[in-house]
């Protein structure tokens, strides 16, 4: 799990955002990124598409 963790804080490329923290108790992750000002990629995708009703 350490391994992950350390190679997801390594990654640097302008499209992506950056790993600024990170907990792990038992196997629960909790993963920090930076905040990104614009929305999420999720976002912009699916923003137009009709949401289905529960």
């Amino acid at each position: 799990m350490q391994a992950e963790v350390d190679f997801l804080g390594q990654l640097h490329h302008p499209n992506l955002v950056k790993l600024i923290g990170y907990c792990i108790e038992d196997d629960q992750w909790l993963l920090v990124y930076e905040f990104m000002t614009r929305g999420s990629l999720e976002n912009h995708l699916f923003r137009n598409s009709v949401q289905p009703k529960l």
